[in-house]
């Protein structure tokens, strides 16, 4: 049975009119970045919840979300107009395995995410695992607009703080914008254009972390095993580690 726990919003952070991070107080047990939780509100006499990854690392004050508000929805209208002081329900224990201890060792990490898988990357990078394990981390965000591309401050902070680790690409597939690749993330490999920009050979010394839309997670894994890796399993490890964040 899940246990949960009484939090308290902190912030309710607005990056475009449907997109949004929230922040939250509240003591939950230890868990690892990459793993998930769920939210819970009272919703007219009934307790609905809806999964989300967490974007704060473990070590954090506060505990971070990233979401999307549909407007014809049940749940995130209601999580869109909450207030500082504001209270909802966090489960105590997060849960998953899309995290860096499910990674074999290897010599480059590629995390490649769609819309606001972005956020259990950024977990992940605020721990130090990551960069003691890899030579190179290649983050790849992929959004439809350019006002998607959120959390520049905090990517800018990374990069000063491994300016010899990590590299950052995007693509905008819905306009084209200076600066980012104007196409889907299973296009950029299959032509080789992520590759040929940060001249890295994908191969069996390649880690890949794929999170965000089935679509896309689906498509790059084919694209991937033409290069000759293969899922990462634990009975049989791999090079390609998946988490289908729309479930």
């Amino acid at each position: 049975m899940e246990d949960w726990q009484e939090g308290e919003v902190v912030e309710n952070i607005k990056w475009t009119k449907n997109l949004a991070s929230l922040k939250i107080k509240a003591k939950i047990n230890t868990h690892q970045a990459g793993q998930f939780t769920r939210i819970g509100l009272k919703i007219n006499d009934d307790f609905v919840t809806r999964s989300y990854s967490y974007a704060s690392a473990p070590e954090d004050e506060l505990l971070e979300i990233i979401y999307v508000n549909v407007p014809n929805g049940i749940f995130s209208p209601r999580l869109f107009e909450l207030k500082t002081g504001d209270k909802v329900s966090v489960m105590k224990q997060a849960i998953g395995y899309f995290t860096l201890d499910e990674i074999p060792d290897g010599k480059n990490l590629w995390m490649l995410a769609t819309g606001t898988a972005l956020g259990v990357f950024l977990a992940m990078l605020k721990t130090s695992s990551p960069w003691k394990r890899f030579e190179k981390i290649i983050l790849i965000h992929s959004v439809r607009y350019a006002e998607d591309l959120i959390y520049q401050d905090l990517i800018k902070e990374l990069k000063r703080l491994n300016p010899n680790q990590l590299i950052y690409l995007t693509a905008v597939t819905r306009s084209v914008v200076e600066g980012s690749y104007n196409n889907r993330i299973p296009k950029g490999f299959s032509t080789e254009d992520f590759q040929n920009s940060v001249q890295i050979k994908i191969d069996k010394d390649s880690q890949f972390m794929l999170c965000g839309n089935p679509e896309m997670i689906k498509e790059t894994t084919e694209v991937l095993k033409s290069f000759g890796l293969n899922k990462n399993r634990r009975a049989k490890p791999g090079n390609i580690t998946v988490e289908r964040y729309w479930v």
